[in-house]
């Protein structure tokens, strides 16, 4: 992944103008504590996180065919596992928690695309 591309700054969870600062406080896909929390502007190029009042809630709507590209097909795959083998019946809830584990990185990406989709990279 090459840095200056959007891509990048999605993956890498970093601001989208200068691919340097982290967007949470708490960086990584995979956290328990702080989920959604972030600072107010970026540390290294000072870009302001908060745009507008309610920006995020638009993420919701990033969100949701990415949660439905998982839960859709886990769905599915639950009522087919209704007619096989008794153990792959002990399998399907192990996958519905790994969904729910899932939901935070989903979350933070959302995040992530639409400031991607708003601020644009500047190379300095």
């Amino acid at each position: 992944m090459k840095k200056g591309t959007k891509l990048y700054s999605i993956v890498k969870l970093k601001c989208p103008r200068c691919h340097v600062g982290d967007l949470f406080t708490n960086p990584g896909l995979l956290v328990f504590s702080r989920i959604l929390e972030m600072p107010d502007q970026c540390p290294h190029c000072h870009q302001d996180f908060k745009l507008e009042p309610g920006f995020y809630t638009a993420a919701l709507w990033i969100s949701y065919p990415m949660v439905l590209l998982v839960f859709v097909p886990s769905i599915i795959l639950g009522f087919s596992l209704d007619d096989l083998h008794g153990f792959f019946k002990f399998l399907y809830p192990v996958i519905i928690l790994f969904c729910f584990v899932l939901q935070i990185p989903v979350m933070r990406l959302a995040r992530a695309i639409l400031l991607n989709m708003t601020i644009n990279y500047h190379q300095k």
